[in-house]
């Protein structure tokens, strides 16, 4: 499952961004206590596991 974040929490999207995660276009927009707000999907390539 791809993490998602508040597109306005610049924190959160710094931290996913650190672990290489990276914002694909994919965006939800919904009602929070009131207020609405949009989150953005994260994704991280898959690396193939090292040979061993």
């Amino acid at each position: 499952m791809a993490p998602r974040v508040l597109r306005e929490n610049a924190p959160a999207r710094r931290f996913h961004e650190r672990a290489g995660c990276r914002a694909d276009g994919g965006e939800d927009t919904f009602l929070a206590g009131g207020t609405l707000v949009t989150e953005v999907r994260c994704v991280r390539p898959l690396t193939p596991p090292a040979a061993g």
